[in-house]
């Protein structure tokens, strides 16, 4: 039997609509307040995106990391250079091709992201009960297939 508050999937273009609308607040908010907790070190937001991306990937170009984040190659060398000033990150040349600038995160950089990601999630989850924190983990399993 269906819930009364199950979503109908008689009008999956509701249901669309009805999920992405509440999974980009989701995003949103949770971008908000992780970008707040980092600020205090003085980052922008797309200083965070791009320490994300590294501490996912490791090490990318920085050709790599514009067009990950759909920027322009001269915003995410100003956002690097600020990151690598703060000893967030390094910046190597490839030794067999110059042209190829690496960046990578440094374990300051994870730190701070961590964490800031770490202080937000426990304030957030602080006002939930333990049987919610489960339910919220096991929908994260769907939901990490729905974006993929």
């Amino acid at each position: 039997m269906t819930p009364p508050d199950a979503p109908l999937l008689d009008d999956p273009g509701a249901v669309a609509e009805n999920l992405h609308r509440r999974l980009f607040r989701i995003s949103t908010s949770l971008r908000r307040h992780e970008f707040e907790q980092i600020a205090n070190g003085g980052l922008t937001l797309t200083q965070c995106s791009l320490l994300y991306i590294l501490r996912d990937k490791q090490r990318l170009r920085m050709s790599e990391l514009a067009a990950h984040e759909r920027l322009t190659l001269p915003t995410v060398t100003r956002a690097v250079t600020r990151l690598k000033d703060l000893g967030l990150v390094t910046r190597t040349r490839d030794l067999s091709d110059h042209r190829n600038i690496w960046i990578e995160i440094t374990p300051k950089g994870v730190e701070l992201q961590r964490s800031a990601v770490e202080s937000l999630m426990n304030a957030m989850l602080s006002g939930m009960s333990p049987a919610e924190v489960v339910a919220l983990d096991e929908a994260l399993g769907p939901l990490e297939r729905l974006v993929r």
